[in-house]
């Protein structure tokens, strides 16, 4: 099911000739510039494959602020859609709560009559370009750092995404009166929680609710699915969109918007990425998260490989 006017997919097969071994050929190449040589690689090796996976998690995860671990959902995910027609709007938020039950999203039973903490909006052309939707002295953006802030404003995407945190003790319990106290320490957070490791934080951070906002026209010819899984991964994937020039090392839904032939819904990275935030214990610092993300991919791989025919 489309937003608009359905289309049809087709995928181009490309071969490329076999060069002729002929020497007047070669010498043609020559002149012209052109290396007729095959330059054979390598395959990485699953050491090499792993960092590569972990890079690519450390560019698309939300950096958190130092002394303070990645932010998640504690409550379930509660998903609402504006600016779609009724039926449309449906289908997306019934997506979103089936990838966070199926990736291990909700640590809690969703209710029934729950509060939206996650909130698609598709903006109208009326609205003009997403440079008007947001912009440094907007309100909605006032509880960001200003470099978190300006991953916002600089989106190149047609998209704009950005979440609202928390930060709690060491049990998720709330802290009286966070602000300017210290984040790294014992008692940061007049904690009573002591948490002496260098795997672990004394606090956690909680993702309150989060926003993504799409550009109406942008999301024509895109699947209903494929669009839910976008914001799947924009929010409680707790992700950034990719830079213009970035070449991903693994598929995934985040190049929804920039490629031709773009993902049909959530890869296995992105799975591997969401399920393991989750997974991880939120007390964990921030390069656990990144590396076991990126095994968690590795190991998805793998199976794939094998099981293919």
């Amino acid at each position: 099911m489309r937003v608009f006017a359905a289309g049809v997919w087709a995928a181009t097969l490309w071969a490329a000739p076999v060069l002729a071994q002929d020497p007047k050929a070669e010498d043609d190449l020559a002149v012209q510039g052109d290396d007729p040589r095959i330059i054979v690689e390598a395959p990485l090796t699953e050491r090499e494959r792993r960092a590569e996976l972990r890079e690519m998690v450390t560019d698309i995860i939300n950096k958190p602020r130092d002394g303070r671990t990645v932010a998640t959902y504690f409550q379930a995910v509660c998903p609402r859609v504006i600016g779609l027609p009724e039926a449309e709007t449906r289908v997306i938020e019934e997506r979103i709560r089936e990838n966070a039950d199926t990736l291990g999203v909700n640590r809690r039973r969703p209710s029934k009559d729950c509060d939206p903490n996650v909130t698609v909006v598709f903006v109208p052309p009326s609205k003009g370009p997403p440079e008007a939707w947001m912009t440094s002295d907007n309100d909605m953006l006032q509880h960001l750092l200003s470099y978190q802030r300006n991953t916002i404003l600089n989106e190149h995407d047609p998209v704009r995404a950005w979440t609202f945190n928390e930060v709690r003790s060491a049990d998720g319990a709330p802290l009286p009166n966070p602000n300017g106290q210290r984040i790294s320490g014992a008692q940061s957070f007049a904690n009573p929680v002591r948490l002496l490791s260098r795997l672990r934080t004394n606090s956690t951070v909680e993702i309150k609710g989060s926003a993504v906002m799409i550009e109406l026209t942008s999301a024509m010819n895109k699947t209903l699915g494929q669009l839910a899984d976008y914001a799947s991964m924009r929010t409680f994937g707790n992700s950034r969109s990719l830079a213009p020039d970035a070449a991903p090392a693994a598929d995934t839904i985040l190049t929804l918007f920039r490629d031709e032939n773009p993902p049909e819904g959530l890869t296995t990275f992105d799975r591997a990425l969401i399920s393991k935030l989750y997974a991880t214990s939120r007390n964990s610092l921030a390069q656990r998260y990144y590396n076991n993300i990126a095994s968690r991919a590795f190991e998805m791989e793998k199976e794939e490989t094998a099981q293919a025919p």
